[in-house]
C-alpha cells in the first residue's frame, strides 16, 4: 500500500458510513426522523429473547451511559421496551415491541433494495466475492486476537 491509498480501515468505515445513510434517509422518512445510524447498534446486537444494557454496551463497544439513551429514544419512539429480567429481578432486559418488529421488517427491505443496487453496481460474482472476503477478514482478525 503507498502512503496515497487509504487504509483498508478507512475504506470499511466509509463504505460503512455510506451504507448507513441509504439506510437511514429510508427509515427515516418511514419511522421516524429523529433516527440516527447510532440508534441502528441497539438493534445490530439484540438477542432475541432480550438483552441487558451492559450486553448491548459491550456488544457495541460504548458506553452503558451511552447505550441506555440510545435504548432510551427507541423506547420513546415505542420500538423497544425494558422488561424485568426473569433470570434476575433486579434487573432489565431490552426487547423489541411489535412497532420494533414492523421497523425490522422495513430495515430488511431496504436492505435487501441496497444489496440489489450494489449487486448492479458491482456485480453479483464481486458482490458474493466481497461478502466472502468480509467473512474471511472478521474470522482472521478474531483469530489473530484470540491468539495475541
Amino acid at each position: 500500500m503507498s502512503t496515497d491509498d487509504p487504509s483498508l480501515l478507512k475504506l470499511l468505515s466509509q463504505a460503512t458510513a455510506a451504507y448507513e445513510r441509504a439506510l437511514n434517509r429510508e427509515l427515516r422518512a418511514r419511522l421516524d426522523d429523529q433516527l440516527r445510524p447510532a440508534h441502528y447498534a441497539v438493534f445490530r446486537h439484540l438477542n432475541p429473547a432480550g438483552s441487558r444494557i451492559t450486553a448491548l454496551a459491550e456488544a457495541a463497544g460504548m458506553t452503558q451511559q451511552s447505550m441506555g439513551e440510545l435504548v432510551t429514544h427507541l423506547e420513546r419512539c415505542g420500538l423497544v421496551t425494558r422488561e424485568v429480567d426473569p433470570a434476575d429481578r433486579r434487573a432489565r432486559v431490552v426487547r423489541v415491541t411489535e412497532a420494533g418488529r414492523t421497523a425490522l421488517g422495513v430495515a430488511s427491505e431496504r436492505i435487501s433494495g441496497i444489496e440489489r443496487t450494489l449487486a448492479q453496481a458491482l456485480g453479483e460474482c464481486c458482490l458474493a466475492e466481497l461478502r466472502t472476503a468480509l467473512a474471511q477478514l472478521d474470522r482472521a482478525l478474531t483469530q489473530s486476537a484470540g491468539a495475541g
